[in-house]
């Protein structure tokens, strides 16, 4: 009979130290889930900025730095990239004296949307401009570089229908 109590228990401690870890690997799976997915796709300091065109709220945007769409945008290289071409606006700052001249690549990973883009091309570049002209020459600097790509993404994104963009590159930047 003593052998008979003995295997039960050895089995129950196999069950238990089984479940243990099938849990452990659930949470650790949601919380790399979270981090890597989830967590980048937070939309309210983005889409504040986005629906409110006043420029203290860009400012306020701006300085915050998102630094998981920072270093989202890092680590994804895209497949394909769509030339927008060059830019060139004026900037929000004081006085109208500013401009911005920027060229602009989108880059996403499904082929079929690069014909969805070459017709769509005004409203892209529309949409591109009105991100831009929200800035102020001290928005555009290696910090907040990241942030402005975050919003053109969350601007251009909703507009596609044949796939998804996954990044913004720009070629060359000049302020004056």
């Amino acid at each position: 009979m003593e052998n008979g109590v003995e295997k039960k228990s050895g089995i129950n401690f196999k069950i238990v130290l089984i479940t243990l870890l099938f849990l452990a690997a659930i949470g650790a799976g949601a919380y790399f889930g979270y981090n890597k997915f989830l967590k980048g796709s937070s939309k309210s300091p983005n889409v504040v900025a986005q629906n409110n065109s006043s420029s203290v709220q860009t400012q306020q945007t701006s300085s915050q730095g998102n630094s998981s769409s920072s270093s989202y945008l890092q680590q994804v290289v895209a497949k394909y990239t769509f030339d927008l071409g060059d830019f060139t606006v004026n900037l929000a700052d004081e006085g109208g004296k500013n401009y911005l001249k920027i060229s602009a690549y989108l880059g996403y990973d499904d082929k079929k949307l690069n014909e969805e883009l070459t017709d769509k091309k005004p409203m892209i570049r529309d949409a591109v401009i009105d991100i831009l002209r929200t800035k102020k020459v001290s928005d555009i600097n290696p910090k907040y570089m990241d942030n402005i790509k975050m919003q053109i993404i969350q601007k251009i994104n909703p507009m596609l229908e044949n796939g998804r963009l996954n990044n913004v590159y720009f070629d060359d930047i000049l302020t004056q």
